[in-house]
């Protein structure tokens, strides 16, 4: 069993490295991937450790790319790719926007929004958050639910919860408190290409994650025709068994690569475990027999 989509401190998730790898470990994944927001700040760690001291399986060096396609954001995994060298494209890549700079906008969109219609919140400064860490719509979500006088200005499926909040409102364009988050990050084309740069393979993250996409497999078709895709991720802790299914004959019938993963991100995701996600994944080891080479390993 394996799972290549984890995040580890070095971006959203809450384990250290060393936490994962133990967890890892335990659970018996006999092949892993750190997929951290645009760094490779993991395999940085691993230099400095004795890593079968933790961890005896497999490591594929990895990171997790935030793209601009069409007016949306979508996440590109690189497989096998060279730290150094990623480095170097991250720097030019992302030189005008920081994740702190990102975040700290879209906090100040929502809160713009937010006022147009007269909610309470408190001011912007007071609130307490890492922006190095932390997303802008969960504290901007929390800011909001933590004043009950602005649930009769809301939508009832709003106030129930976040995943209702992001999939129905922030990530629908025309909706309520709907941000143009793409506008801050590279073109999908930039992120393949600087995958490829740097040795590695790339691949559509959780297509079903993209509420904003209304006919996913088409899309995809469109996406994959138009650009220079490896691979699609085709198990993933939100996707029902049909999904996988359909994006596994895909895969098949575009002659595409095949990855997996829990997305992991420790507490930040609860119901979210390593290797398993909600319970419904078992990834099998045979799905990267046919792109992960030896040489291509970590460790």
């Amino acid at each position: 069993m394996i799972d290549m989509h984890i995040h580890s401190t070095n971006s959203d998730g809450t384990k250290t490295v060393i936490e994962i790898l133990k967890e890892a470990q335990g659970l018996g994944l006999n092949t892993i991937s750190f997929t951290d927001h645009e760094t490779c700040n993991a395999y940085d760690e691993l230099e400095k450790i004795d890593i079968n001291e933790f961890y005896t399986g497999k490591i594929e060096t990895g990171i997790e790319l935030k793209s601009q396609y069409k007016e949306m954001v979508m996440d590109i995994l690189g497989y096998g790719i060279n730290c150094d060298k990623m480095k170097e494209h991250l720097a030019e890549c992302y030189k005008n926007t920081s994740r702190e700079e990102i975040q700290e906008k879209q906090l100040e969109e929502f809160y713009k929004a937010a006022l147009e219609i007269n909610l309470t919140l408190r001011p912007i400064e007071k609130l307490e958050w890492d922006k190095k860490r932390d997303w802008a719509s969960k504290v901007f979500y929390k800011e909001l639910k933590s004043h009950e006088e602005n649930k009769e200005k809301l939508p009832e499926d709003l106030w129930e919860s976040f995943l209702n909040f992001r999939k129905n409102y922030y990530h629908v364009k025309g909706n309520l408190f709907h941000t143009n988050r793409s506008k801050y990050y590279p073109k999908i084309e930039e992120i393949i290409d600087i995958i490829h740069k740097s040795g590695g393979k790339a691949f559509i993250a959780h297509l079903f994650e993209y509420e904003e996409i209304e006919n996913k497999m088409l899309e995809l078709e469109e996406i994959v025709n138009k650009y220079d895709i490896d691979g699609i991720e085709c198990y993933h802790s939100i996707f029902m068994p049909e999904e996988s299914k359909e994006l596994l004959e895909f895969a098949e019938k575009h002659n595409l690569l095949i990855c997996g993963g829990s997305d992991y991100h420790g507490d930040n995701k609860p119901d979210i475990k390593l290797g398993v996600g909600k319970g419904n994944l078992e990834i099998p080891d045979n799905i990267i027999e046919n792109w992960f080479t030896e040489d291509k390993h970590y460790c």
